[in-house]
This record gives C-alpha cells, structure tokens and sequence, in this order.
C-alpha cells in the first residue's frame, strides 16, 4: 500500500507554516525536525517537503522570494555590526555641529547625533516655561490628548482623545501632576499651526546651514506635558531634529535594520516595549538623555522610545535643504 498523501497529514496551519519558513531560507532538515516533533512521521515530512520543490507554484515563489532572502544577508552586517556594543557606545555626540559635518556625516548617512547645549543660546532656553506660556499665551485654547492611560494604543489613536482647553488650564493641569501618561500635547495636536501661538517661534534661531529659510511652518512640532509622558517605540517617515528646551527626556533608538522590531509592527509602531526587562533587542539599542537645550537629530526610519523625566517641553522641526518625505518607507505596514 502506498503512503498517504502528505497534504492530507498536515494542517492547513502546518502547510502555511512549512512554505513561509522554506520560503524564508530555513533548511530543509529543521523543518523537518520541527515536524517530527509534532508527531509527523518522518517519512510523511520528508515527503511532503520533498514534494514542495517540484510544484510549479512554489518554483515561482521560491524564485520571487530570492531577492528578499538576500536583503535579509544584507541587513544581517549593519544589524551585527550595531549589535556588538551599541548600548554600551551610546549615540555619537557633536558639540559644535556644521552644516558641512551635519549633511555629510549624519543625514546622507542616516546617523543620529546628540548635539549636547545645541539650543541654549536660543530665546526660548531661557523663556520658554510652563509658566510663562501660561502668562503669555493663556487664553488660546490649545489641543491637547487625555485619556491616554486607558487605551494600549493611544498614541495611534490621538485624534480620539484629542480635545480643546485654553493653554493655562492646560498648564496649571500638568504642574498638578508630578508623574502621569495621562494627558500631553503632542505633535499630532498640530498646535504650532495655531496664529495665536506663531510668537513663539520668535524665540527660535535656525541654522541656514542646516534649515532652509522661514520653511517651518507646517514642518514643525510642539510637545508639552508632565514627567512620565511616554511615545511608544515607533519610526518616522522623514528626518528630525528634536530640541529639548525644558525638563529632561530619555531617547531609546534603534536602527532601520533592527528586524526583530518588524515582528508584530503595525505601520510604524513596533510591538516591543524597549522599557521590559530582557527583551530581545537590548544588544542594538542606544540611549540618550536630552538636557535642557540639547538636540538629537533622529535619522529616517530609526525607531525611538521617548520618556519625559520632567515636566517637558520639546521642539521637532523637518525642514530640512534637501527633500524630506519618505512616506513610502513603511516597513511594518500589513497593506
């Protein structure tokens, strides 16, 4: 008698799963103890297998996956080289940053930077407090995100919990607070655009070297809140120069290449939290602290972790002399 058809001895969830990982570059004799170790007999996984390699269908995939298993070799030599002591190198550091050494050592290269006091000659180091915007700006009201504890994914879900207060009771909320997630004005509250708030931007001095002229509006951020806001793990689509004026932020990044993070990624945010104990990225990951007045340059597509140490206020700004939009680079989107 001849042996069963192996198709009909494997699930349809075991079937998917054989052609994903063949498919993938896994050996053929670990799928096949993977198999035997799920009570397939030996004969059957070796057959079915086998088998899969003659089917006109999986020739094609397995000729169009080609190309993604050799990107995978590729990113497999940045991500090793990251891996051997990047927590421990820490994020490169750039005290006095030209726009020759900027463009030419950082954003062709997609590398982050610290620029440690990059900002403290600027108006707003000095100026720019919770009090003073509530002195000065308290009428306007302003677009905030509460109810942020009580939604897991409540940074994807700003517009949800997004509502309208004047700015001073906004500010008098956050210095009642001494640590909470539960409110912040984030980027996406697009306050900047607000003409009442537009003085503000007179307290900042850009770089021509670095920003083209009069190009931030519309290409700016304002973040405001209390110590313990949190911006889960996530990437950007277009590169920033993030400013810390007021308070202290803690900065989690990895790089593009850090694959792992694609696991279970919904358009641009990660599954991971970088803040558990032990998880499986810690060997490519860098930490930076942001002082009052430092910036931090965050590359195109390099994930980041952001916590508020202070109450905080933060400023990101995009516009950037050459173009800045990679609205295709979208790496964990199931589209």
């Amino acid at each position: 008698m001849s042996a069963p058809d192996p198709h009909l001895s494997l699930s349809p969830e075991w079937r998917s799963w054989v052609v994903e990982n063949l498919l993938r570059g896994a050996p053929q004799d670990e799928v096949i103890t993977a198999l035997t170790a799920e009570s397939v007999p030996l004969n059957y996984a070796q057959q079915y297998v086998q088998s899969l390699y003659q089917l006109p269908e999986f020739q094609g995939a397995w000729k169009a996956s080609r190309r993604g298993r050799q990107l995978h070799t590729i990113l497999k030599l940045p991500r090793t080289l990251y891996g051997q002591g990047a927590s421990s190198i820490g994020v490169p550091q750039q005290v006095h940053l030209t726009g020759t050494d900027f463009y030419r050592d950082y954003y062709r290269e997609n590398r982050p930077v610290h620029v440690p006091g990059y900002a403290r000659e600027w108006p707003a180091y000095s100026r720019w407090t919770p009090q003073h915007l509530r002195d000065t700006f308290g009428d306007v009201n302003v677009q905030i995100t509460s109810g942020r504890e009580s939604d897991p994914d409540y940074d994807m879900n700003t517009p949800k919990h997004s509502e309208t207060i004047t700015l001073r009771r906004y500010v008098e909320m956050i210095l009642s607070l001494s640590h909470s997630n539960d409110v912040y004005m984030v980027a996406n509250n697009r306050n900047l655009e607000h003409p009442d708030l537009a003085p503000l931007m007179d307290d900042v001095v850009f770089d021509p070297h670095i920003f083209r002229d009069n190009g931030w509006r519309g290409c700016s951020a304002f973040w405001l809140g209390p110590a313990g806001t949190i911006t889960p793990l996530h990437h950007d689509t277009c590169n920033i120069m993030f400013i810390q004026i007021y308070g202290r932020k803690r900065v989690r990044l990895f790089p593009p290449s850090a694959t792992v993070l694609l696991d279970g990624a919904r358009a641009m945010y990660a599954a991971l939290d970088p803040e558990t104990p032990n998880h499986c990225a810690t060997d490519q990951m860098w930490v930076v602290d942001l002082e009052p007045g430092d910036a931090l340059f965050l590359p195109v597509g390099w994930w980041h972790h952001v916590r508020a140490l202070d109450t905080s206020i933060s400023l990101a700004v995009t516009h950037f002399h050459p173009p800045n939009r990679f609205d295709w680079y979208v790496p964990g989107s199931t589209s």
